[in-house]
């Protein structure tokens, strides 16, 4: 038996299938800008982040570009234990804004992905991570 729609049905399965079109052509837009600046960024590492932190990789990870930096001397168990670690998580989440700049990255706020920091001990333990959408990155100055 054959399907029949309606104009408005008909209408309405039109614009379903353009919109999962579009979403699909998205996703692939936002692998592929977050592929491109993975392989711009990681070609310049292991690189000093701050004080004694090496940012030591860069991944994409589902639809997030993450920076994974790595601590040699500390511990992040005894750390997370620390009162005062949410002013640390607070400074970086700040600072995750700074990343924005990096002409890698620019091209990715017309996009769906996130940036994310992982920080990481001397063990590969989590002291913790902070998160961003790419879409919130200031425009560039």
């Amino acid at each position: 038996m054959a399907s029949h729609c309606t104009p408005p049905l008909a209408r309405t399965c039109a614009l379903a299938l353009l919109l999962a079109g579009l979403a699909a052509c998205g996703d692939d837009a936002t692998r592929a800008a977050l592929t491109r600046a993975q392989a711009t960024l990681a070609s310049g590492l292991p690189a000093p982040y701050v004080e004694d932190l090496t940012i030591a990789s860069v991944r994409v990870e589902g639809d997030a570009l993450v920076q994974t930096i790595r601590s040699p001397l500390g511990d992040a168990i005894k750390t997370r234990r620390n009162p005062r670690i949410h002013e640390l998580e607070q400074a970086e989440r700040e600072a995750l804004r700074d990343w924005c700049t990096d002409p890698a990255v620019q091209p990715l706020r017309t996009t769906q992905a996130h940036l994310v920091r992982r920080f990481i001990d001397r063990k590969g333990r989590l002291f913790f991570e902070v998160a961003m959408p790419a879409a919130a990155c200031p425009p560039p100055a």
